[in-house]
């Protein structure tokens, strides 16, 4: 059988792969979005714990590396706050833009497919983008944990602060 390549004018998908992608990317845009707020959302806590929330306007316009960069230096200041896994955050994010910003392109014959970006074909499987779904969670996990770090040094605070000894509640 001859070669067909090239016969067809831009990019084509059969209707089952192409729907399996589509379930898989919007699963995973759905996961990093959470992923993206939540990173978003700790800067904001930390920042107005330092009463610094007038940097917030400027923060939200950064990309998502960025952002992750704000928040691993922010956490320096909170006590024992835990050492999340920048890097897989910032190479989920990689991950995220070449399935978000490129183009699906199907093998007309087979199930063979490429993400095309940037001029840039990728090799993709719907399986990677699954793994990607369920990485961007963990990360959002591990970030949604680390909260009681900022939550309960409030808590703390306030308890000491209303009781003179410092102790927190007298003991009944």
């Amino acid at each position: 059988m001859g070669n067909l390549t090239g016969l067809f004018p831009g990019p084509f998908a059969g209707p089952e792969m192409r729907k399996k992608y589509a379930v898989a990317v919007g699963n995973f845009l759905v996961a990093f979005n959470a992923l993206e707020n939540a990173v978003r959302r700790t800067i904001e806590i930390i920042l107005q714990q330092h009463q610094r929330e007038d940097l917030l306007p400027s923060l939200h316009k950064d990309y998502f590396v960025k952002q992750v960069t704000t928040l691993q230096l922010l956490s320096l200041s909170i006590p024992d706050f835990p050492d999340l896994p920048y890097d897989r955050m910032t190479a989920i994010n990689g991950r995220r833009n070449t399935v978000a910003h490129g183009h699906f392109d199907q093998d007309l014959f087979s199930e063979a497919y490429k993400v095309v970006g940037r001029g840039k074909p990728a090799e993709v499987t719907v399986e990677e983008i699954e793994r990607d779904a369920d990485e961007a969670i963990d990360l959002l996990h591990e970030i949604e944990n680390a909260w009681a770090f900022l939550w309960f040094d409030d808590l703390d605070a306030e308890e000491s602060a209303g009781h003179p000894s410092g102790q927190g509640a007298p003991s009944a």
